[in-house]
């Protein structure tokens, strides 16, 4: 029997009413397994950190080298016109009369609507730039800078963390190791996890005997490439301990900031000073 136009109009939406069903049934299968991993599991697959807004790393700011190599460093604001990085990134100012440009309050830099340039800075007298010891500058900037939601001075921390705790990086460096050209003023700002470990964990991985004056890491999700020294490392409550020195295999080692805060409030002023 030839069937009426009502009745196959009612089995096509019959029909499509089992694809979607089928559909719906499928996606929350599939949602449900992805919310139902594990953190570890998760960041596990994340190997590159994660994107993130400024707002939740305010005191993050972009420096950049407008003549040499290296094209970029991170940093972190301590006071309303200056930041802590790494020695070697002011290398570009102390050996190549070069300039470096700051940027404020944007995920990605070539936007900010912020920039100071610097205008001096001081290295750990200490410095050893050979085995990264002391690996700390402090850099003073032209002019005051505005402090907002998207640009805040970080403070550093009085106790500091233990073996295993987790910490904080927050920078903008090169983010795909293949991708070339790859500007590092058009990156966005990416954050990354890791746990600390002892030095003597952190000895495995050198050729030589580690001092109390690094802490060392190792990635829960992302890791460090170029660009990222002078990245600050911090608490999950947002204290600065460390600031990015260099990596070796997987392990990121930092120079600690905790034991120099005399040193760092004595540059700053004594900057200050000389400007």
């Amino acid at each position: 029997m030839k069937e009426s136009k009502a009745e196959q109009s009612r089995k096509r939406i019959s029909s499509l009413r089992m694809l979607y069903l089928l559909r719906f049934y499928l996606f929350c299968f599939f949602f449900r397994g992805y919310i139902g991993l594990s953190n570890s599991s998760l960041e596990g697959r994340i190997v590159k950190g994660y994107r993130v807004e400024i707002t939740r790393y305010p005191y993050s700011v972009f420096l950049y080298f407008s003549k040499y190599n290296p094209k970029a460093c991170g940093s972190s604001l301590i006071t309303d016109q200056a930041v802590i990085t790494a020695a070697h990134c002011l290398d570009e100012l102390k050996y190549l009369n070069g300039k470096i440009k700051a940027y404020f309050g944007s995920n990605v830099p070539v936007y900010a609507n912020l920039i100071r340039y610097v205008v001096a800075y001081r290295t750990h007298p200490k410095y050893n730039e050979e085995r990264g010891r002391y690996n700390l500058g402090v850099a003073l900037f032209n002019e005051r800078v505005p402090l907002d939601r998207n640009v805040q001075k970080i403070p550093i921390a009085v106790k500091v963390p233990m073996p295993n705790d987790a910490l904080f990086t927050s920078g903008w460096g090169k983010q795909d190791p293949k991708k070339f050209p790859d500007v590092s003023t058009y990156r966005s700002l990416k954050a990354s996890k890791h746990r600390l470990i002892t030095t003597r964990e952190c000895e495995k991985y050198h050729s030589f005997r580690m001092s109390p004056a690094y802490w060392c890491t190792m990635s829960i999700n992302g890791y460090h490439y170029h660009g990222d020294a002078g990245n600050g490392l911090v608490t999950n409550d947002a204290f600065l301990v460390g600031v990015v020195s260099y990596v070796i295999n997987d392990i990121t080692v930092y120079s600690d900031v905790t034991r120099e805060v005399r040193w760092i409030k004595e540059s700053i002023l004594s900057l200050m000073d000389s400007c």
